[in-house]
């Protein structure tokens, strides 16, 4: 059940939204628990399945699939989010549309829903995807009340695109995107791309060039610069450095009267 002071926040702001107001979601561990591209990145790699045998910028060599994922969760530890973003961005390359779509599912499918761990190249990655209850509900009542629903991700379009298609979730969506040729994905990512401050030109760009959404939800300290242009604040609580601001924020808030942060 959604916080009783998060819905009387939202009617109390679509007062003042004025027409056409507009929500914006995260996907990955907002939507749902865990991260689809981060899965199947991790399929692909299993099973040797990358087409492009350049995408760590040098020819296949040894070991090339084992090298390409622990890459990308590399990147990750270091703290290189952009990087890893982009390099997760053109797992795709050289795969059709439906090819890639089907790799997604068949990644979702070998996944299941149960959450848990596994070992992939020594690594220790989460498992399972699921869809976050709490998270849809509240897409579904700012829906209810005729606010346009999106989706920005910093995960491909597509992957992403599938995923929303298999839990049955709404909403129109703005992902990382590659150039086709001749029906077949580059290693060519159209800019802006939506990655950290990338989501709020996307939203400028795609959405509204000048209004503010009414609602953000986020689960990532990568989602911030979204998450401040938005009247209501709302945090999917992972125990990290954005759930700490949130809860920091929304005391704050709470002594003044005036909430804007609200965690789930």
């Amino acid at each position: 059940m959604l916080p009783k002071a998060l819905t009387q926040e939202i009617e109390v702001r679509l007062k003042e939204a004025g027409p056409k107001p507009f929500a914006v979601f995260d996907f990955d561990n907002t939507c749902i628990v865990n991260d689809v591209a981060e899965a199947t990145l991790a399929y692909l790699c299993d099973r040797e399945l990358l087409h492009d045998r350049y995408l760590l910028g040098e020819e296949e060599g040894p070991n090339y699939h084992e090298r390409v994922f622990l890459t990308y969760h590399a990147l990750l530890k270091e703290g290189k989010i952009d990087a890893a973003y982009k390099l997760n961005g053109r797992m795709f390359s050289g795969f059709t549309p439906g090819e890639a779509e089907a790799a997604t599912l068949a990644a979702i499918l070998e996944e299941g829903s149960r959450i848990g761990s596994k070992m992939l190249y020594g690594l220790h990655v989460e498992r399972g995807l699921a869809r976050r209850p709490i998270v849809l509900s509240l897409m579904q009542y700012v829906r209810e009340r005729g606010v346009r629903v999106w989706i920005v991700s910093a995960s491909p379009e597509l992957c992403v695109r599938a995923a929303m298609k298999h839990f049955g979730i709404e909403g129109e969506l703005i992902g990382v995107r590659s150039s086709l040729k001749d029906g077949v994905f580059t290693e060519v990512i159209e800019e802006p791309r939506p990655v950290i401050e990338g989501k709020v030109k996307c939203m400028r760009k795609f959405i509204d060039a000048t209004r503010n959404p009414l609602l953000v939800a986020d689960d990532s300290p990568t989602g911030l610069p979204l998450l401040e242009t938005a009247k209501i604040k709302v945090v999917v609580d992972r125990d990290n450095e954005l759930a700490a601001l949130a809860r920091l924020s929304d005391e704050a808030s709470a002594k003044s009267g005036e909430r804007g942060w609200f965690l789930l």
